[in-house]
């Protein structure tokens, strides 16, 4: 097979992660987090989809060229940019989500068919082809971390349809059509990189619609891999007008104006006009911390606009820590924004960092009087369920138990959260801080506890001492200062939070961290999409996959080899997809930034299995072992990894991020080594066997990237490591039960 061939395959993969990695920005962007991960399921659809298309039309002569699906692929990934950003999903809700599923596979499609016609014409040659997709698709991951911010979105399609173009090139030479292909995408991306906004502007999905009527000026856009970041400013609203929900309504004095940060459209974040009187803050309800503190040493879990670091200022802190991990916010707020904050981010006695707060108390040697946490997420996706299936590790028992590890003799730890009824959030909240003072050895850890409430913000204060009558009083007196309840005194433990907490379960840990995932209702709004998306995907999967591959099967799929090739296919695509997500798991919580932990961890995966599948090619080792290998990498590196990350933690983040890629090595080695061997082993019998084992597991890695959600909110993402490896252990068993028929068959008498 031409070296030509192995560069297309190469391109086109690399071209297809970038563009999942776009779909997914912008997905997240219009539409919220809860929409985010059908991202994957379109795109495994749509490589599933590749296969089916293979083993249909690749039997005629008239089959379309490589270098036409490579063009196919950048013409389509250009197209579903500009149709998913020219489709209000506010107007045309329905019609909104088809295209995207339907543009949002196109890309795959094709790639898919690339990679898979060459499987079906060169089966021996699966370990090589295979370990380029693979390594195609790690350096896409990395191009799309280092790319997202210089390009954007828009930009990043831009550029997958360059690669695209790129392969035409490649496997066809220097002809008219794919030079020309290739111009019009590298102008196309200088294009959508310069006026992305213009030519494809990010639609606001229901629950991203603007909060208040007024006009709006656009000032400022970052693209990040955590969010979009705007900043805008509300025409013809009173000054501090949107700060309304956590101010004292008796307060007359003048309000400092502010601007809104919006991350991915809905996030918000003031940012307070700096040359304002910011004596407000001292009548706003997180200031109550500080009636218990004086000149506190604070630590701030995501300053976003800098209001929680201007109110310690105000309240006289002698020291600001604040960690924020979205770069794009630290940017603007350094950079263009820096003169109407007032240099609040780099202000004296203030010092800002950029990184993950769990990873940066871990490996901090301080002790904080105050540590404060305000809303760090989304307003609008809270109340419309979208953070449901959101793992958030700043809201875990663990968690908790890390920041009043850290906090100092007689300090105190500060939570904002929202405030409704039933006040879910606020008793999942208070429920962590108990939980986490019961670790520490706490007898009564409802005494260092008290909750202040006004309209739909609350407040959860836990102490490192108990609650004595001169604290709680200085907190009632606070509260009723500035028109504020307290939900719940920790002296007179009466009344509906009192009852509710009573009954409050720990919501949620470092392996099932899903604090969002339990409104309050019967069924959990998490259960409800994860359900509402698996059923279309069980259904496509069957009549876009599979059915139609069946019928052109037929007699093959019911032999030793069709059921065999099924099965494992079967449990290596739900095997490989389980490991990839608890992988990914646990390198956030290591690496301490979920952007990079995606694209280091998923490149060294990827690597690694593209290293052994090239392996595979080269030796006689078969499925059976190369599987059974697998389960008992996968188990034993889950199961030793939580220790190793225990002991580097201190580490620097380029040592902790060289150890994250070779943990993601080593189990990407054993695992890339099985499913080549699956094709080789189908494709010696028939070649139509190759694309019926990619569509097959094609379809379990889309319904498998659902269920392994629905197995982590059960049973957490441990035991969904050890699911995979189970997996793999199934595919042992077909290739046994094979070897032991034709050892039967060996030894049974002859009949002469």
């Amino acid at each position: 097979m031409p070296v030509s061939r192995y560069v297309c395959i190469g391109l086109v993969s690399a071209a297809a992660l970038l563009f999942q990695v776009a779909q997914t920005r912008l997905f997240s962007s219009s539409y919220g987090y809860h929409l985010t991960y059908l991202v994957i399921s379109v795109s495994l659809l749509g490589v599933g989809s590749g296969a089916t298309l293979s083993g249909v039309f690749d039997r005629g002569a008239r089959r379309p060229s490589l270098s036409t699906l490579a063009l196919a692929a950048a013409t389509s990934s250009v197209v579903a940019l500009l149709l998913e950003t020219h489709i209000d999903p506010g107007v045309a809700l329905p019609a909104a989500i088809l295209v995207a599923f339907v543009a949002g596979a196109l890309p795959f499609v094709f790639a898919s068919w690339i990679v898979v016609r060459s499987l079906r014409e060169a089966p021996t040659r699966a370990g090589r082809l295979y370990s380029v997709d693979l390594a195609g698709a790690a350096a896409g991951s990395l191009f799309a971390f280092a790319g997202l911010p210089w390009l954007g979105a828009p930009g990043l399609y831009g550029a997958s349809a360059c690669l695209s173009a790129l392969a035409a090139v490649v496997i066809a030479g220097p002809r008219l059509r794919p030079l020309a292909g290739v111009v019009s995408a590298f102008a196309l991306t200088a294009a959508l990189t310069l006026t992305g906004d213009v030519m494809a502007p990010p639609q606001s999905g229901p629950a991203k619609r603007p909060v208040y009527g007024a006009n709006i000026t656009h000032l400022e856009t970052r693209w990040d891999p955590h969010a979009r970041v705007d900043v805008i400013h509300y025409e013809g609203l009173p000054a501090g007008a949107l700060y309304l929900n956590f101010i004292d309504p008796a307060y007359a004095a003048p309000r400092p104006d502010a601007n809104f940060m919006l991350l991915d459209q809905t996030a918000a974040t003031q940012i307070l006009d700096g040359s304002g009187d910011m004596s407000v803050l001292r009548a706003s309800i997180i200031a109550a911390p500080y009636e218990l503190l004086s000149r506190p040493h604070v630590l701030i879990i995501g300053p976003g606009g800098g209001i929680d670091i201007q109110n310690a200022l105000v309240h006289g802190a002698s020291q600001v820590d604040a960690v924020e991990v979205n770069r794009g916010v630290s940017s603007l707020m350094r950079g263009p924004l820096s003169d109407y904050s007032g240099h609040v981010y780099s202000a004296a006695r203030v010092n800002v960092v950029e990184d993950e707060a769990r990873s940066y108390i871990r490996r901090s040697a301080d002790r904080y009087d105050l540590i404060l946490m305000t809303v760090v997420d989304s307003y609008a996706a809270l109340a419309s369920g979208a953070y449901a299936l959101s793992e958030s590790y700043l809201y875990t028992a663990e968690a908790f138990d890390d920041y009043l590890g850290h906090i100092a003799d007689h300090g105190v730890l500060a939570v904002g959260r929202f405030y409704r009824d039933p006040p879910i959030e606020m008793l999942n909240t208070a429920a962590l801080g108990v939980e986490a003072l019961r670790g520490r050895g706490v007898a009564d850890p409802l005494a260092h506890l008290a909750v202040l409430r006004y309209l739909d913000f609350g407040l959860l204060i836990v102490r490192d001492d108990a609650f004595d009558a001169s604290s709680a009083t200085a907190i009632r007196r606070f509260a009723a200062d500035h028109h504020f309840t307290v939900a719940f005194d920790p002296l007179d433990r009466v009344g509906p939070f009192a009852e509710g907490l009573a009954g409050t379960p720990v919501p949620a840990t470092d392996d099932r961290p899903f604090f969002f995932a339990n409104p309050g209702t019967n069924v959990p709004i998490a259960y409800l999409i994860l359900f509402g998306a698996l059923i279309p995907a069980v259904v496509l999967s069957w009549g876009l996959l599979l059915l139609p591959l069946r019928k052109v099967m037929g007699a093959a799929l019911a032999t030793a080899v069709g059921r065999r090739t099924t099965v494992q296919a079967l449990a290596v695509g739900f095997g490989f997809i389980a490991a990839e997500i608890v992988l990914l798991q646990r390198l956030t919580l290591y690496l301490g930034q979920p952007a990079l932990a995606l694209a280091v961890g998923l490149a060294a995966l990827l690597v690694g299995a593209a290293g052994g599948s090239a392996a595979s090619a080269r030796g006689k080792i078969g499925v059976p072992r190369a599987a059974l290998a697998s389960a008992i990498v996968v188990t034993v590196a889950f199961l030793a990894f939580d220790r190793v990350a225990v002991a580097t933690l201190s580490w620097p983040l380029l040592a902790r991020g060289a150890t994250a890629c070779l943990v993601s090595f080593a189990i990407g080695l054993p695992l890339g080594s099985v499913f080549p061997r699956v094709l080789a082993s189908a494709g010696a019998h028939d070649d139509g066997l190759v694309a019926w084992a990619w569509a097959v597991n094609g379809a379990a890695s889309v319904i498998g990237s659902i269920l392994a959600v629905v197995a982590a909110l059960t049973i957490g993402f441990t035991g969904v490591g050890f699911l995979a490896a189970a997996c793999y252990i199934l595919a042992v068993v077909p290739s046994a039960s094979g070897l032991r028929l034709r050892v039967g068959a060996a030894r049974s008498p002859q009949p002469t």
